[in-house]
């Protein structure tokens, strides 16, 4: 993805653009009624100094009181048409920008959650905040206000240069003496501040993304004292942005002065010149003539001014383009199209998994060596070992989080017809198999959101809902708070730690999965609420196949074979008492676990056993 570090070439710009004009087609007759509107205002503009001249040249010295009245009126119609011609434009091509911006960011937004995790490790959460907000909002301005006001500034240029040289080339050829250094000007300070803006905009994605990190991390910063050293990066990342704004506003500034100061000059320059012929009877340049080149030339240095700084937003604009375009272009998990048949349907939940590799980035070590087991429709099956052992990335891999194993996942029973899980979308694998995490993520929202999440077959079924909640031991706690309807607070700050984890197993409870997933599902709450937990897990073992990732000692026993893990291979395999009779890694420990639970145990006390993953 490109990280904004230089301008797009001008054929690159050109090629933005162009794949640009696929959202923008969608509207394109608000662009057209914008464009249509250009010949009017710039016939409106052109005429008015031509009015000018004929009163003073013709209507005055003939004391035509009439005509000059009806003159004025005709005068005033074309101001006003020209108003209402350049309003009709605006408000076309800012309609088409807004509809235009506002499909970007829905394209942008559902092709983001559609990105895989691996994708979401590798880029920071700061930087897709910046590309999916101040980067689409460039692109509004440019479409209402840079491509096609550039275009209308250039019918108007050329359209006051026909009329400039069709009243006289000689005044003509004078005025243009300064378009060398107008040239130059424009070209050397537009540079300037093209890359002035780019530096803004690079300094304000990054302040952008490090207060998003901040407050994502809000309670480390407080727990550790570390409010003065964020304050003083924000501040400096702050001076940057700060920094880069003033020194382009300062060339910006200094364009525009010596822009007017090059208008004032060429107004003196055609009035030196033009004098004494004006003043001299009979002469070939009349005072009317000179009213109006004076008029012409006060209008094209406008556009002129505004050139460079409509350049620089489509330079900026091309910019944010290409990191749009280079997320766009990221690969996505397949979509699952409306009314798409699952094929997982009437699955039982048996896996048949050979010879599993698997490692998170291509050329990285393996996480996963060599993996085979079978698991049949209803059992319950344990994995175990210590840290970095492998447990958590199985689960991953069997819900697709993570693609790209080696190997052979069977969804199905060993010998039947089975499908590959490479071979099935995600969304269809996830249909049927879900995990509950030890981190519970909670939306701020009702409790009724955080268990159907938007899911119209549950969010429609409150009683579905409430008998997940009672499945789970959660009901009186939630009826206590306030029923279906309690907000939880950002993240879950309305509940405890045990209390979100309960509203998990609920979101699971709900969707009935064929296979469900444990990964150390208990491993933060207290005993107390384990013991309403362990309850939950009891009622979701029945009838269903689980797989049970370092879970407490107590549903570990009583599952139906026991994986033991390490360094990713598979150490140990078999019953409770099997593997406690091998007297291998599983009885080291389950042994270590027994003797930090049991002291609890003998003074009658109902106790949490530890997690295998310690040390």
């Amino acid at each position: 993805m490109s990280d904004g570090k230089s301008l797009p070439s001008a054929g690159n710009t050109i090629a933005l653009l162009r794949r640009f004009w696929t959202f923008a087609a969608t509207h394109k007759r608000w662009l057209f009624l914008g464009l249509s509107m250009i010949p009017l205002v710039v016939a409106m503009s052109t005429l008015r100094p031509l009015m000018v001249k004929y009163a003073v040249d013709e209507l005055i010295p003939a004391s035509d009181i009439i005509g000059l009245r009806l003159l004025s009126l005709g005068f005033m119609v074309a101001i006003m048409a020209e108003f209402l011609c350049q309003a009709a434009q605006v408000y076309a091509l800012q309609r088409a920008g807004h509809t235009t911006i506002s499909d970007v960011r829905r394209k942008v937004f559902d092709h983001v959650i559609h990105l895989p995790n691996s994708f979401f490790d590798k880029n920071a959460l700061g930087s897709l905040l910046t590309r999916t907000t101040s980067d689409v909002e460039a692109l509004s301005e440019t479409l209402s206000f840079g491509v096609f006001m550039i275009i209308s500034d250039v019918v108007m240029i050329l359209s006051i240069l026909a009329a400039m040289l069709w009243l006289s080339p000689w005044l003509t050829l004078i005025t243009l003496t300064v378009a060398p250094v107008l040239f130059i000007l424009v070209r050397y300070v537009g540079a300037v501040l093209r890359r002035l803006q780019l530096e803004v905009r690079k300094a304000q994605a990054a302040q952008t993304g490090f207060l998003a990190e901040q407050l994502a991390g809000i309670t480390v910063v407080q727990l550790f004292g570390r409010e003065k050293a964020a304050h003083d990066e924000y501040q400096r990342l702050g001076q940057r942005y700060l920094s880069a704004t003033k020194t382009a506003n300062w060339f910006d500034a200094l364009l525009y002065a010596v822009m007017d100061g090059i208008s004032a000059f060429s107004v003196a320059l055609l009035i030196y010149f033009a004098a004494p012929s004006v003043l001299t009877e009979g002469g070939a340049i009349t005072l009317g003539l000179l009213f109006a080149f004076v008029d012409y030339l006060q209008r094209i240095f406008i556009p002129v001014k505004e050139f460079s700084g409509k350049l620089a937003t489509i330079q900026r604009a091309a910019a944010s383009l290409e990191r749009i375009y280079g997320l766009l272009d990221e690969p996505t998990e397949p979509i699952v199209e409306d009314g798409e048949p699952n094929p997982l349907d009437g699955w039982s939940g048996g896996l048949s998994v050979r010879d599993l590799e698997f490692a998170y980035s291509e050329g990285g070590p393996d996480v996963l060596r060599g993996l085979s087991f079978d698991v049949k429709p209803g059992e319950v099956i344990a994995v175990v070992g210590r840290t970095g052992s492998g447990k958590s990335s199985l689960g991953r891999v069997l819900t697709q989080f993570y693609t790209g194993y080696r190997g052979s996942i069977q969804m199905g029973e060993p010998g039947s017809d089975a499908l590959e899980l490479r071979d099935v979308k995600p969304r269809h694998v996830r249909k049927h198999l879900l995990m509950v995490q030890q981190d519970v993520f909670l939306f701020q929202d009702s409790v009724a959101y955080n268990i159907c999440l938007g899911e119209s077959d549950i969010s429609g079924d409150p009683q579905r809902m409430m008998n997940a909640l009672e499945l789970v031991q959660a009901r009186r706690l939630i009826d206590e708070r306030g029923g279906l309807e309690f907000e939880v607070g950002e993240r879950g700050g309305n509940l405890s730690q045990g209390e979100t984890q309960l509203l998990a197993f609920a979101r699971v409870a709900a969707r009935e999965p064929t296979l469900l997933i444990l990964d150390e599902a208990t491993a933060s709450v207290d005993s107390i609420t384990e013991q309403k937990v362990q309850q939950a897990i009891e009622k979701l073992l029945e009838q269903r196949t689980v797989l049970v990732i370092a879970h407490r000692l107590s549903t570990v026993r009583r599952a139906d074979k026991i994986m033991v893990l390490r360094k990713g291979e598979i150490a140990e395999m078999g019953s409770h008492d099997e593997l406690m009779a091998k007297n291998g890694l599983y009885a080291e420990l389950y042994t270590m676990g027994f003797e930090e639970e049991e002291p609890e145990q003998a003074d009658g006390a109902e106790g949490t056993a530890p997690d295998f993953a310690s040390p």
